[in-house]
């Protein structure tokens, strides 16, 4: 640019108007901006950039993996754990495009952290978090095994008690995130990165804290208030004895959806606090159960309260006038809610307690409340947002955890089978109906009782899995989850099915994957880590025609920073129409890629190692052009443009080589010519995604 036109357009931008701010304090904001260029920065253009949640990745990735962490969205606060693992932010920093370790040493960073409602806008900064000096808090992962010729993200790291404790403008005595924020807020954070009083680059970032306590109270609510009202009301009404709660026809169902929200808290919970990674993105399985408690329960609150009301007289105003409940409020369907409980009544002997006959009358209501109960659900997912990447792998895991919930009811929640002989017990828990050797074995007043019909465990797992799918088409329907395959959760992702048609691996594999020991028992089981040795690691790389120009310490160097993967039964890698950043190297396992068309689906490939997928969308920067999944289970090996980046910058014909090998796997696979030049497609890529 020559001197004039830079002095005109200076001259230009000093004249145009900047709403909110005078003639005076535009000419001060051009001497910082001058001032920060005297102290050392020169021309260069520097950034510092949050780094965005990544289904799959976690901020301790940066540590083995550099260029693929990825900060975390979602955080768990919980007055009654002791220690918590803080809410980690990355940040990167670039100049002039190339990736920096962090800012010019020259310059402060400042956080700012407001909370702000469910349209963004603000409602107040947190206390002790107005520009907070942070420039010393910033630090680097620590190192991993190997020195990356990739800068590390900068780690903001928030402790999320201290931040509920400032932000609560109750008291730290107080029941913060309570029933009337959702058990949950929002927050914004923002970085200023400053050289003298000039702000020369800066980000912003959106977090939730959820109050992970809470969850699973309302249900509680229901069975230790409402349940011993209605059954104390029914015994006096009908002139018997007291009786249990468990003698009520909703005892097991909330029993079961308790002990489910337990199972999949745990993972949640396991993945936010203690690292794990049994969940691709935890935040959205969270959100989800959060609104689907409030529709459920709040639901049946409003159902039921002419007899008795369950929330408090504060929760009741809260619930009545507050716009963080309106939602819930235009969504709960009392009718159906009130359908359900006039079918509470139990099944009495003439003794007073509940007889062989309440189970039936169990089973209806279950079925009724599930059904009540899914319709929510839809409305749950709805509040929740669309998932695009995972919610089929997410269903897998939350249906399993509703099965090891049913196979975990017992005698206390079904006291009527105290009333059967052992077998008859067996036949009412586990029947499968068209069994006749079962029903020859039964008394004939068992078999008058419940027929050919499947018994407990069979006949719950089979109506939750048959109403998870009905929800998922629901939802794909009007794009708010998408699925692979003609339902959402086959035969093959069930626990019960394995166990009952006798597939002892398959069951194993379910459990493991999901942290439990391999048998039908529900145990947990310490979590197994994905620990490939670096030379089979190496091996697998050497096998790779795409990296056949890169020497033996180049790929020696690779092997230490690809990231392993392990993925379960049908666990997707790829999911066809999604953006991509990375290729994948498959290292053990079997996939299969499937492709879609219209509503057509059909398998096109089965991949063993050392197969290559979703290299081509991934250096020429397209969508995904098909589905690649575990048939059973996998590990793949990720490479990102972070990891490839140094070795063409160490050698740029490497690009070259990339691009004739493309351009044969294109040819020989019959696909579509690329639009635009190949070789800047693939350039754009690796350097673009790696700064971005």
């Amino acid at each position: 640019m020559r001197a004039r036109v830079f002095e005109q357009q200076l001259s230009d931008l000093f004249k145009a108007p900047v709403e909110g701010m005078t003639a005076d304090e535009k000419m001060a904001l051009i001497m910082l901006q001058a001032e920060a260029i005297l102290h050392g920065l020169g021309g260069e253009r520097w950034e510092m950039r949050f780094e965005p949640f990544v289904p799959g990745r976690r901020p301790d990735d940066e540590v083995l993996y550099p260029g693929l962490g990825s900060s975390t969205e979602v955080g768990l606060f919980n007055r009654d754990r002791l220690s918590g693992a803080p809410l980690k932010l990355l940040l990167r920093c670039s100049s002039g495009g190339e990736p920096m370790a962090g800012p010019p040493a020259s310059a402060g960073v400042f956080a700012t952290i407001e909370a702000i409602d469910a349209e963004g806008d603000p409602l107040g900064v947190v206390p002790g978090w107005d520009r907070r000096d942070v420039t010393t808090i910033l630090q680097a992962p620590e190192s991993g095994p190997v020195v990356s010729p990739v800068p590390r993200a900068l780690v903001l790291a928030i402790d999320l008690h201290e931040l509920i404790e400032k932000f609560s403008p109750l008291g730290p005595s107080s029941t913060v995130l309570g029933f009337g924020e959702l058990f949950h807020q929002r927050f914004r954070v923002s970085v200023d990165v400053e050289v003298g009083r000039a702000r020369i680059t800066g980000d912003d970032f959106v977090f939730e804290v959820h109050n992970d306590g809470l969850y699973g109270s309302l249900y509680q609510r229901l069975v230790d208030v409402l349940l011993p009202h209605d059954v104390a009301q029914q015994c006096e009404s009908k002139g018997v004895p007291p009786l249990a709660v468990s003698a009520h026809p909703w005892f097991p169902v909330l029993c079961i959806g308790m002990q489910k929200a337990r199972f999949y808290m745990d993972a949640i919970i396991g993945d936010l606090v203690e690292q794990d990674r049994m969940l691709t993105d935890p935040g959205w399985l969270l959100r989800v159960g959060l609104y689907l408690e409030y529709l459920t329960c709040v639901g049946i609150a409003e159902a039921v309260k002419g007899d008795i009301d369950i929330l408090t007289p504060e929760e009741r105003e809260r619930f009545e006038q507050s716009p963080v409940l309106a939602e819930i409020r235009d969504r709960i369907d009392v009718d159906a809610w009130k359908d359900v409980w006039r079918l509470r009544e139990m099944a009495l002997s003439r003794k007073g307690a509940a007889g062989s006959l309440n189970l039936l009358r169990k089973k209806t209501a279950t079925f009724a409340f599930l059904h009540a109960h899914h319709e929510d659900l839809k409305n749950a997912i709805d509040l929740a947002g669309p998932n695009l990447n995972n919610a089929q792998e997410t269903w897998h895991r939350v249906f399993r955890d509703a099965e090891r919930a049913v196979l975990q009811m017992n005698r206390d929640a079904f006291p009527e089978l105290g009333e059967l002989p052992a077998v008859a017990r067996e036949f009412a828990l586990w029947h499968e109906s068209g069994s006749l050797v079962g029903l020859r074995l039964m008394p004939r007043q068992v078999t008058e009782l419940f027929g050919d019909q499947d018994g407990v465990f069979p006949s719950a797992c089979r109506q939750y899995r048959a109403s998870m799918n009905y929800v998922a088409d629901w939802a794909r329907d009007l794009g708010l989850m998408e699925f692979t395959g003609d339902e959402c959760v086959p035969k093959s992702a069930s626990l019960l099915e394995a166990h009952m048609t006798k597939q002892p691996a398959r069951l194993a594999r379910l459990q493991r994957r999901d942290g439990y020991a391999g048998s039908i028992d529900v145990r947990h089981e310490s979590q197994v880590t994905t620990d490939i040795d670096r030379n089979e690691i190496l091996e697998s790389l050497q096998r790779v025609e795409l990296l056949a120009a890169l020497s033996v310490d180049e790929l020696q160097q690779l092997a230490l920073v690809v990231r392993p993967i392990s993925l379960g039964h049908l666990e997707r890698i790829i999911v066809q129409g999604r953006e991509g950043s990375s290729l994948f190297i498959l290292q053990e396992g079997t996939l299969e890629v499937i492709t879609r068309v219209d509503s057509s689906e059909r398998q096109v490939a089965v991949l063993q190692p050392p197969a290559l997928v979703g290299e081509l969308a991934f250096l020429v920067g397209e969508k995904r052009s098909a589905t690649v999944r575990a048939i059973e289970q996998a590990t793949v090996l990720e490479l990102g443009a972070a990891q490839l980046r140094p070795f063409v910058e160490a050698r740029p014909a490497l690009l070259d080589g990339l691009v004739a090998l493309l351009e044969e796997r294109r040819r020989r696979n019959l696909e579509p010519a690329v639009s635009g030049r190949l070789l800047d497609r693939v350039r754009r890529a690796i350097f673009a995604a790696a700064t971005t």
